[in-house]
């Protein structure tokens, strides 16, 4: 397996002879929305960098796509209209489905916590909570763990705080490999969105026998940790050697 960073949550998943992208967002720097961040002087338009590849290098021979949600860092109008709408897209409900299917794409599947197909993978929806209380989110998403036969596995947590649902994804799969999208993320008036050094660290604790990796990472204007601090905060807890922050365009082997 091989997982590339790209930018903000999206990456390339390479497994099983496919290629698979997750949460593509390929606006161009500055020209998307800016989330109401509690520091008024980051209110400037994301995303708040370039994207390390055009957009038909990383789209190359892409097999699949899974929308963890729909929201404007993730995946929305401007990048659905750039994609070629024949590619399977596993989306997390009907609500996201219908709206896949409105941006014109003609294959798409909801991600269910049985398993979804895909040639010798199986896809696995796993819960997610997009903020600090079922309350006071920033509306649904989920994950998703990727499983083939004889490879390593994956959890791709998605926008989510550390809370039970993601305790329980680690429980159930044992995962090899997680990804955790980890720039605390907040909005004013609602929190932290997604996960902080701190619960970087309890993902670590629950799963020692799994490799972390931090994604979603200095890409939104309303982040709130960024890769230095996260890698002082680990380094602090001992656990530089289970985490990876990779750089927009890195490439990771397993």
């Amino acid at each position: 397996m091989k997982i590339q960073q790209i930018r903000n949550a999206t990456i390339l998943v390479f497994v099983a002879g496919k290629k698979l992208i997750i949460d593509p967002w390929f606006e161009e720097k500055g020209s998307g929305v800016a989330a109401p961040s509690p520091n008024p002087e980051q209110n400037v338009p994301s995303p708040t960098s370039d994207l390390p590849f055009t957009v038909e290098e990383i789209m190359k021979d892409v097999d699949g796509i899974i929308v963890t949600h729909i929201h404007p860092d993730h995946f929305e109008p401007k990048t659905a209209a750039m994609l070629d709408k024949s590619i399977p897209v596993f989306v997390q409900d009907e609500n996201d489905k219908k709206i896949t299917e409105q941006f014109g794409y003609t294959n798409v599947s909801i991600l269910n916590k049985d398993g979804n197909k895909f040639g010798d993978i199986t896809f696995f929806r796993t819960e997610a909570m997009h903020g600090l209380s079922p309350e006071r989110t920033a509306g649904n998403a989920c994950g998703v763990v990727i499983s083939v036969p004889d490879e390593k596995s994956l959890y791709i947590a998605g926008d989510t705080v550390w809370y039970d649902g993601v305790y329980n994804a680690l429980e159930k799969y044992h995962p090899d490999i997680v990804v955790v999208n980890a720039c605390a993320a907040e909005l004013d008036g609602v929190g932290r969105l997604i996960m902080d050094a701190d619960d970087v660290v309890k993902v670590c604790n629950a799963a020692p026998y799994a490799t972390v990796i931090a994604s979603h990472m200095e890409a939104v204007n309303h982040a709130m940790l960024d890769r230095k601090t996260l890698k002082k905060y680990l380094e602090k807890h001992n656990l530089q050697g289970q985490v990876l922050i990779p750089d927009d365009g890195e490439m990771m082997s397993f």
